[in-house]
């Protein structure tokens, strides 16, 4: 496998992961009083419609794309992905002032920059193991 392929799968860990969380969230168990499982349904829920734009976009641009180029991308998607974030308030409801949206598009950067780099970490670390099992090359 190529790291353009599996780029492209891991670009849905974030669903998956989520999809694992909000079923966690119904177990008494760990229910929603788990924080972890709480923001990652929370995330799941309120980026994941911006986050399917750009899967979209990331999955068309990374086909012709080398190893190389989508490696370095990687690094600034987290970045990227941030503008599509600023109608979340608004669609979540009635934002109330415009002070208290700015406050909201500010956390939920803050959330999705921290989301965004360890989904780009555990991609990277993903990768090597599958490189480490003979499973996968790097195209140069």
């Amino acid at each position: 496998m190529s790291f353009g392929k599996y780029f492209r799968i891991a670009l849905f860990f974030p669903y998956l992961i989520g999809a694992i969380a909000a079923a966690l969230a119904f177990t008494t168990e760990f229910g929603v009083k788990n924080e972890l499982v709480f923001f990652t349904v929370f995330s799941i829920v309120f980026a994941g419609i911006p986050y399917a734009a750009f899967v979209a976009f990331a999955f068309a641009w990374s086909k012709s794309r080398s190893d190389s180029e989508i490696k370095k991308a990687m690094w600034f998607a987290p970045l990227l992905f941030l503008p599509l974030l600023i109608i979340v308030p608004f669609i979540s409801g009635s934002p109330g002032s415009f002070l208290q949206a700015m406050a909201s598009i500010a956390i939920l950067w803050g959330f999705a920059l921290a989301y965004g780099y360890t989904y780009v970490l555990l991609t990277y670390g993903g990768w090597a193991l599958i490189k480490k099992l003979g499973l996968g090359s790097e195209k140069t």
